[in-house]
């Protein structure tokens, strides 16, 4: 008897796991079609538990208007545009150099390392998540900054040698203006190896004692970093070096780019990008901070050979309606960028865009 019973103790078993999909299935496919059910009512006199809504929606900020509109979903900005030994250059700006590199810092850094153990620069300081080295106080002959920096790497002088001089040197790894990029700060000090002076007590100055074996170390950086970067590590220590020195604020009537720079370093960075980027810059007003350009939607930054040649004919048929001032203002430690039409803000979109390509093109 039991045998027999053994089918049917199946077939209502199946049908009680099943139940919800067989009872009700159409109720349950409504309710969540159309959102979640009320909450539950606890009836009065018993105690009513406080319910937490654990994933709460936040409120959308439509800066730019795109509600109710169809919008195209491009790709993310590469945290690195232009990885490549060929991005590895010194930038200057009046006595102030750098080298600048598209490759973030914590790649950078180990490699950084690397060259200062190379070069008999003995480290008294290495800080990877402040990106600072600072080295000893290193003996090297007087004499040309190639020499200087070739007795340093053969580390043969001593203090008591005739016509040596003590250099110390401070390196300072900064995130770019660029997002993923990294530039190289160095500063040099130095006195006479017989100097009366205590070490220790010698304070830094804002620029070099030397800016020529400034120059050449800095270049001796580069050329390293050009022949070993690609046999790339990652310092853990170093990925805070994270913080960008741009951020772009979207807004459907005036959007913003924002540089964490000196305003000189950030007129000349703007001039570079919209050149770097190709944009055809038709005057410039130093005394009031504008750049006075010709831009329209789909501008092509990196155009091939033919598209050259059709853009310097269309360079000449762009009329008022392409004609935007790009206008920098010191704000606090920051200094806004902003693209006017005239006397008024310029369309959004197109102000966002040409923001966009400066911010890209920064270096």
């Amino acid at each position: 008897m039991n045998h027999y019973l053994q089918p049917i103790a199946f077939i209502l078993l199946l049908i009680s796991l099943t139940g919800c999909s067989w009872f009700g299935s159409d109720e349950l496919r409504e309710k969540l079609e159309n959102g979640y059910s009320e909450p539950t009512q606890i009836p009065p006199g018993m105690d009513a538990p406080q319910f937490l809504e654990l994933m709460p929606i936040p409120e959308v900020k439509d800066a730019r208007g795109l509600a109710g509109t169809e919008y195209e979903i491009r790709r993310p900005e590469a945290l690195s545009t232009r990885f490549g030994v060929d991005q590895i250059v010194i930038k200057k700006l009046g006595d102030q150099q750098w080298v600048f590199l598209d490759i973030p810092p914590s790649v950078v850094w180990p490699k950084i390392v690397q060259f200062w153990e190379a070069n008999n620069l003995h480290l008294d300081e290495a800080n990877p998540s402040d990106g600072l080295l600072i080295s000893q106080w290193i003996t090297a002959r007087e004499g040309s900054a190639e020499s200087v920096f070739q007795s340093i790497r053969q580390g043969t002088v001593y203090a008591n040698t005739r016509a040596a001089n003590l250099h110390q040197f401070r390196l300072s790894l900064e995130p770019g203006v660029r997002s993923g990029s990294s530039e190289i700060y160095l500063r040099q000090r130095q006195m006479k190896a017989n100097a009366p002076y205590r070490l220790d007590a010698v304070a830094w100055q804002d620029g070099s004692d030397d800016l020529n074996l400034e120059n050449e170390i800095l270049k001796e950086i580069a050329f390293y970093l050009g022949e070993n970067i690609s046999q790339g590590t990652i310092s853990m220590l170093a990925t805070g070096l994270t913080e960008s020195r741009t951020r772009l604020i979207p807004d459907r009537v005036k959007p913003v780019l924002f540089y964490k720079l000196d305003f000189n370093r950030a007129w000349a960075t703007v001039g570079d990008a919209l050149e770097n980027a190709n944009v055809d810059v038709r005057d410039l007003n130093r005394s009031t901070a504008t750049y006075f350009v010709n831009y329209r939607l789909g501008h092509n930054p990196k155009p091939g050979f033919f598209s050259k040649l059709f853009s310097r004919e269309a360079k000449g048929e762009m009329g008022d309606e392409n004609s935007y001032q790009v206008m920098l203002e010191e704000q606090g430690s920051e200094v806004a960028v902003t693209v006017f039409d005239g006397e008024a803000p310029a369309d959004g979109l197109v102000a966002e865009r040409l923001l966009k390509i400066i911010k890209e093109y920064s270096t």
